[in-house]
């Protein structure tokens, strides 16, 4: 039979685990925002700097115009479909909502309770449906962050390959690696 001290440790390691998960999902999209910010400047940078040489090759007749046309090209194609500006702003959003709801979870642990709890969780819910698809070996690296700043010991690390790290704000790779297997009866 469970007592009240019972529930109320299940209800405290269950703010916990919330907690931790908010700081989990603010690094994602701090990271989220920065990769998508520097890809934006890089393709602005570069259309502008191919562009400029585009034409001032076309004006010499050089034959590099055309590499240079085909460059300026590629980079606006990419700042065009990949609309990096947006992203960053979808999530710098997502970000102070995280934050926003961090803040709502700084309360003294007396004033912990199921019902404080299952709104803050409601509101976590209301937040990751706003969510783009989740970069599942990006957020293992965030994670792993994550354990390391809350103090807790290395058995909770995650193992992130070097090269799933490399392109972990790009694509998932092995990501099979990660899931975890049902527990057998």
């Amino acid at each position: 039979m469970s007592t009240d001290s019972d529930l109320r440790e299940g209800v405290l390691d269950q703010w916990h685990g919330l907690l931790f998960d908010v700081r989990r999902s603010r690094r994602y999209h701090m990271r989220r925002e920065q990769f998508f910010g520097r890809f934006h400047f890089a393709a602005g940078f570069l259309t502008a700097m191919a562009g400029s040489a585009t034409f001032a090759t076309v004006l010499a007749d050089l034959p590099l115009g055309i590499w240079l046309a085909a460059l300026t090209a590629i980079f606006g194609a990419c700042e065009l479909v990949g609309q990096p500006f947006s992203r960053v702003l979808t999530h710098r959003e997502l970000t102070r909502e995280f934050t926003l709801l961090e803040k709502a979870m700084q309360l003294p642990a007396a004033e912990v309770s199921e019902a404080v709890l299952r709104k803050l969780q409601a509101r976590r819910l209301d937040i990751e449906e706003k969510e783009p698809p989740t970069l599942q070996v990006l957020n293992v690296m965030c994670h792993n962050e994550e354990v390391l700043a809350s103090g807790y010991g290395p058995k909770y690390f995650k193992k992130v390959r070097w090269h799933q790290r490399l392109l972990a704000s790009l694509f998932d790779l092995s990501v099979h690696t990660f899931q975890k297997s049902a527990p057998r009866g």
